[in-house]
């Protein structure tokens, strides 16, 4: 009987791991799981996981291909448990290749898992993350909702290259934007300045506005809406390159 065994937090399972988990059973009769509670304790830049342990035990086990799940909490008891399990065979993901890992001087045949799935941990939550953001795409790029209350809206606003905004004005918000990425050209009130990233402008209330790429590279602003209103019908459109109405 062949025993194999994989560490791991697998926090929030995801096709990849479905794949993941019948591979490793082509390989051993037996398969253990040794869950990391939580890789963020020693480790900070890590993510701290969503699910609780009982939880992620409970949908390993309901894929029925683990025999076994063992928890531990530091590096120190992995190489204990990797020490004193007898395991013929240690699964690792293939971008370990070449990498030091814990317990990498034991004696276990590795073996290293196929991620040609392109999934993982974090990409399936920042997909879960950007499908709650309210993303509306327009034609001179888009813009995501990063706030939205009765006392603020706050947005991230992103500009093609070469495009621009409609020069437009407001009845019931002022805003306050600040450049992150890229050089931003503003006309406020008829007149052009620039912003660069770091740099920010105060949009009063009743004030005509545009916000312009010049630049053949994307620009990216914060948008922080104050007032009284924040709906998108509180723009009055003086000039539009897309023949947009109010």
């Amino acid at each position: 009987m062949i025993k194999g065994v994989i560490a791991g937090n697998f926090d929030v399972l995801h096709p990849g791991y479905v794949d993941m988990f019948k591979e490793m059973k082509q390989h051993c009769d037996i398969l253990v799981v040794l869950l990391h509670t939580d890789p963020s304790i020693e480790r900070p830049e890590k993510l701290k996981p969503i699910l609780s342990v009982a939880e992620r035990i409970a949908m390993i086990k309901d894929l029925g291909l683990a025999d076994d799940v063992i928890r531990y909490t530091y590096e120190e008891s992995l190489l204990e448990l990797l020490t004193i399990g007898n395991f013929d065979i240690r699964f690792l993901g293939d971008d370990y290749k070449g990498k030091p890992f814990t317990g990498d001087y034991l004696k276990t045949k590795i073996h290293y898992l196929n991620r040609d799935h392109g999934w993982s941990t974090t990409k399936f939550k920042t997909l879960v993350a950007n499908s709650l953001k309210e993303v509306d795409e327009r034609p001179w790029g888009k813009y995501e909702v990063l706030l939205d209350t009765d006392y603020c809206k706050v947005k991230r606003i992103y500009v093609k290259p070469g495009q621009k905004l409609s020069y437009q004005y407001h009845e019931h918000r002022k805003e306050f934007w600040t450049v992150v990425k890229g050089t931003l050209s503003i006309v406020l009130d008829d007149l052009k300045t620039f912003r660069k990233a770091g740099q920010s402008i105060r949009i009063p209330l009743g004030a005509k506005h545009r916000a312009w790429n010049e630049t053949d590279e994307e620009v990216i602003f914060i948008e922080v809406q104050t007032g009284t209103y924040f709906g998108e019908d509180d723009i009055i459109r003086i000039e539009d390159d897309y023949g947009r109405e109010d």
